[in-house]
C-alpha cells in the first residue's frame, strides 16, 4: 500500500510540471460460470464474481501516459472483503505506428481475443493482468506484436516462470491471416533441489480465416483454420514432445443472437495456460449466446456452452457483464 500511495503521489506532481491532460478509466466486470464438466480433463464447479477497475492516467505529449490503477476482485460466498487486489502501474505509448506498454497493465485489452486454445477463458478472472511489456506495429491491414509476461519471481520457494510471446493479423477483403506463438519458461526455485528441472512449454498457432460479414446480411459469418503445434519438454530428463492438431472455428450473429463452434483434431496438447480440453485428440465445442445488454458502455452477453469430449456431452452457462466508463480533460501546463 505504500509502494502504491507513492506512486499516486508522484503522478500528481508530475500532473503540475508537465501536464497536458488528466483523465480516469473504471472497468466493472462480472462472471458466473457455472461448469458442468464430464471429462476426465476437466473439473466440474462454479465460479462467480466481480472486478472492479478503477485506472488514472497522465497523458503528455500527446502520445505518453503514465497509469495508475487495481484490479479487486471478489468471489461470491467468500468471507473476505476482496479476495485479490492487484495493481497497476504503467507506461503507455501510442502513436500512428506503435504501441507499447511496460508495468503491470490489463490482460484483457491486448489478450482477450486470444484462442482458448492456448489462454484459458479463466485467466481473465484470476490473473487480468501482464507484468512484463507488449509492443505492437500496426500498418494499414497488419499489425505484429510481441510481448513478455513475467509470471512468479524467484525465491527460495517460487520458480521463475514467464512467457515471451507474439501474435499479429494481416487482413485482405474477406481473407485474413493470424498467428499466435509464445514460450512459457518454467525454471527452478533459488536453492535447486534434488529432481527438479527446467521445463520449457510453447505453442504456435497460425490461422486461415474467411470474415463475410460485410458479404452478408449477417452481422458475422466467419470460417477459420488453425493449424496447431506445441513444444514441450524437461531438461536433462526428455527430449522434445511436439503434437500437432487442426481447429476448425465458425462463427455466425445476427441481431446479438450468435453461434460459435469450434472442432479439434490432432494429438493432445499438454498446454500450460490451456484450456485442457485440447489435451484430447478428438473435441467439439458449440457456444449459442445472446447479448442481452448491448449499449454503448455496457455489454451483457449469456452463453450455453455444449463440449462434446471423450464421448460424453458437457455443459456450461456463463452470464458475462461488462461497463467501460473513461474521461478526460485538459490541464493548464
Amino acid at each position: 500500500m505504500r509502494k502504491i500511495l507513492f506512486t499516486v503521489i508522484l503522478v500528481f506532481i508530475l500532473i503540475n510540471l508537465h501536464s497536458q491532460s488528466l483523465g480516469w478509466r473504471a472497468q466493472f466486470f462480472g462472471f458466473a460460470d457455472n461448469r458442468e464438466y464430464d471429462a476426465s480433463v476437466q473439473i466440474p464447479q462454479s465460479i462467480l464474481g466481480i472486478q472492479l477497475a478503477p485506472e488514472i492516467y497522465l497523458r503528455f505529449d500527446s502520445i505518453h501516459t503514465l497509469n495508475v490503477g487495481l484490479n479487486a476482485l471478489k468471489e461470491f460466498g467468500s468471507t473476505s472483503q476482496f479476495d485479490k487486489v492487484s495493481p497497476y502501474i504503467y507506461y503507455g505509448m501510442e502513436s500512428k505506428a506503435f504501441s507499447f506498454n511496460f508495468g503491470v497493465f490489463p490482460r484483457k485489452q491486448h489478450l482477450g481475443s486470444a484462442p482458448k486454445a492456448i489462454y484459458y477463458d479463466s485467466l481473465y478472472y484470476y490473473r487480468p493482468y501482464i507484468s512484463g511489456l507488449f509492443w505492437t506495429y500496426s500498418k494499414g491491414a497488419f499489425n505484429q506484436s510481441v510481448y513478455l509476461d513475467w509470471t512468479s519471481r524467484q525465491t527460495n520457494v517460487n520458480r521463475e516462470t514467464f512467457i515471451m510471446g507474439g501474435k499479429g493479423e494481416f487482413s485482405y477483403k474477406m481473407l485474413y491471416f493470424e498467428n499466435h506463438v509464445y514460450m512459457y519458461h518454467h525454471a527452478g526455485i533459488a536453492i535447486p533441489q534434488e529432481g527438479d528441472h527446467l521445463r520449457d512449454n510453447g505453442v504456435v498457432l497460425l490461422t486461415l480465416g474467411i470474415n463475410a460479414s460485410n458479404y452478408s446480411f449477417l452481422d458475422t459469418l466467419k470460417l477459420s483454420f488453425s493449424g496447431i503445434k506445441s513444444f514441450e519438454r524437461e531438461r536433462n530428463v526428455s527430449g522434445w514432445h511436439m503434437p500437432n492438431g487442426l481447429i476448425v472455428d465458425l462463427g455466425i450473429d445476427y441481431r446479438g443472437l450468435g453461434i460459435l463452434n469450434s472442432f479439434y483434431y490432432g494429438q493432445g496438447h499438454n498446454l500450460d495456460w490451456g484450456d485442457p480440453f485440447y489435451r484430447l485428440k478428438k473435441y467439439n465445442r458449440t457456444d449459442v449466446y445472446y447479448k442481452m445488454l448491448n449499449f454503448k458502455n455496457v455489454s451483457g452477453v449469456f452463453t450455453y456452452s455444449f463440449h462434446f469430449a471423450e464421448g460424453n456431452i458437457s455443459h456450461q452457462q456463463q452470464f458475462i457483464i461488462s461497463v467501460n466508463l473513461s474521461s478526460d480533460f485538459k490541464l493548464p501546463r
